[in-house]
């Protein structure tokens, strides 16, 4: 009986993915594990897993088309085995869904020639100022872009979708107005010399103004910076902080970099490790909303916030807590370097129940992170730092390490959140607890 492959949800922040090119073609042996496709998400680029054997029957999205999360991409059978109705109507949906941007935009344009003059004469300036604005087919940051920069909309012919005008549109035109206005002062700028005694702050005020450039967002960044507007708005905040002395943490690891066995574990894989033990103890603060309801985890799954070459990444480690300090430093590390070079899988991310971000390397002292979307709580971890500090009545000098709790309020209150950092707190002052 034929399958149906419909577009997984490969990271928790994914909508939809473009494929951008098929491993198998139509007519191909598929065998479990076999890689389908690799798909383009908000953040990497991923690849798809059969879970299922057979033939390869059909391809109903093609390279360099987008499917939304859920939407059947391929049909998976055995070799000769004609469709079903489900699968013809599923690919008559297909064939007459609504194009996707993508296809707009690869389509010539019809645009009249009036349309993309850009001489700027006072016949033409006057009647584009006539007509009706309303009409003109533009996105709301071109025509802001527009409006700050003088720019007649009616001049210019959009590469938009059904030729609307996007910023791209605005840069060019923008781009050209200063070509022309470099030229034509070029060409004057003997006259000027001869007046300037004559119209000093004209003649300054275009010579010395700073014009800035727009650069558009790389998809991870615009991925970024939805989720976290989001996280922002949904999730109402609250931070609690507190002060780990960092001496017996700093011991252990000393000593294991005198192992061979585990050399490789270091003041981060016991922070993460020390997560894993705060959660156990605190269950709540591994909790997250759910469509409006709580949301209680099986599993406790850290992601680690890594800065990736044009944004972050979010690896996860999954069953930090069944894992040894030896297989954490392992799993970790391999999840890092997947992330840092650019190939993740799609269980480094997702499944995260909790995340930690670490800017101590920077000697930053402290700060507060923003919550991932489909989290509670989230630790930023400042740098530890040499400080007195007054043990036993006397004043000594230790390596203080402060860390901040980020909390989402619907779910965790004050008692939970500083009931978690305490078992934190004591993983990091008393690592002995975290071998255990």
């Amino acid at each position: 009986m034929a399958v149906e492959i419909k577009m997984p949800q490969l990271s928790d922040t994914m909508d939809a993915g473009k494929i951008l090119a098929w491993k198998k073609s139509e007519g191909d042996t598929v065998n479990r594990g076999d890689i389908l496709a690799e798909v383009e998400t908000d953040k990497a680029n991923l690849e798809i897993e059969a879970f299922h054997a057979g033939t390869l029957l059909k391809v109903l999205v093609p390279v360099g088309t987008k499917a939304v999360v859920g939407e059947v991409i391929a049909v998976i059978g055995a070799a000769g085995e004609s469709y079903t109705n489900g699968s013809s109507s599923q690919t008559a949906k297909v064939e007459k869904s609504a194009p996707t941007v993508e296809t707009l935009e690869s389509k010539p344009v019809e645009v009249k020639s009036s349309a993309v003059t850009t001489t700027h004469t006072s016949a033409t300036h006057t009647s584009a100022m006539q007509s009706d604005s309303s009409r003109i087919k533009a996105s709301p940051l071109a025509k802001k872009l527009a409006d700050q920069n003088n720019i007649n909309l009616s001049q210019l012919a959009g590469s938009g979708p059904n030729g609307r005008i996007v910023k791209k549109d605005i840069e060019q035109a923008k781009t050209s107005s200063t070509s022309l206005t470099q030229t034509s002062y070029s060409n004057t700028q003997n006259d000027a010399m001869t007046t300037k005694a004559s119209q000093p702050s004209q003649t300054t005020s275009h010579s010395t103004s700073a014009v800035g450039s727009l650069t558009p967002l790389s998809k991870m960044r615009s991925a970024i910076g939805k989720r976290m507007q989001q996280a922002v708005l949904e999730a109402p905040h609250f931070y609690t902080t507190v002060s780990v002395d960092m001496t017996e943490a700093n011991k252990l690891r000393a000593i294991f970099k005198t192992q061979n066995e585990y050399k490789d574990i270091s003041i981060n894989h016991l922070i993460i490790k020390a997560a894993a033990y705060a959660l156990n103890k605190e269950r709540g603060v591994n909790c997250s909303v759910k469509e409006e309801q709580l949301y209680n985890p099986a599993d406790i799954n850290v992601g680690i916030i890594t800065a990736v070459e044009g944004g972050l990444l979010i690896p996860v480690i999954h069953n930090v807590d069944k894992l040894s300090l030896k297989d954490l430093a392992f799993e970790s590390r391999a999840a890092i370097d997947r992330a840092r070079a650019g190939r993740p899988s799609a269980s480094d991310l997702s499944g995260g129940t909790f995340s930690i971000s670490n800017m101590g390397m920077f000697d930053v002292e402290n700060f507060t992170a923003i919550i991932s979307p489909g989290q509670g709580a989230i630790l930023a971890v400042g740098a530890s730092l040499e400080q007195a500090v007054v043990k036993n009545g006397s004043i000594a000098i230790a390596p203080i390490m402060k860390v901040t709790l980020s909390v989402d309020h619907r779910i965790i209150d004050g008692t939970m959140a500083g009931n978690w950092l305490k078992h934190f707190k004591q993983g990091l002052e008393q690592p002995a607890l975290l071998l255990m």
